[in-house]
């Protein structure tokens, strides 16, 4: 467990993006059912085929702060031609000078000029918006994971 180890010393926190997919059963046109819980994790978006982005889970604290904490889950279905971004901080929070990538909902809307593309060309295209963001390499990991439902 995530917390202050015994005797004191420094607090040890973890952010986590906890999630679980089942495809809709025989009778349905498609797609994903989702169950995502963020602790202190940057949000997920979800792309529709028309470009509108919204985001799905809510917030919640990073593990190892409160030693008894309880974290909740968000079940929502990811349609047909939907795409799930999931990314870590070191994507929302690369910086070129005093600015993030993800000031005023920067990731949000390169992911709104992604509708039609595969979780491949989505991912390649997200990676090409960080980079080209500042000349300074990142100093934090980059992952991102793209689903696309079919």
């Amino acid at each position: 467990g995530a917390g202050l180890p015994p005797g004191g010393g420094p607090a040890r926190f973890l952010s986590l993006l906890y999630g679980e997919l089942v495809p809709l059963g025989p009778g349905s046109e498609g797609g994903v059912r989702c169950t995502l819980a963020s602790a202190g994790h940057p949000l997920p978006l979800v792309l529709q085929p028309d470009g509108t982005v919204r985001t799905v889970a809510v917030p919640q604290i990073l593990l190892g702060v409160v030693e008894e904490a309880a974290y909740e889950s968000e079940t929502f279905d990811l349609g047909p031609g939907e795409t799930l971004l999931c990314v870590t901080d070191g994507v929302t929070e690369h910086r070129s000078g005093t600015r993030q990538f993800d000031d005023e909902d920067g990731l949000a809307s390169v992911l709104a000029g992604c509708a039609g593309l595969s979780a491949r060309e989505v991912a390649e295209r997200v990676r090409r918006a960080v980079d080209e963001f500042a000349v300074e390499p990142p100093d934090d990991d980059l992952a991102m994971l793209v689903l696309r439902a079919l």
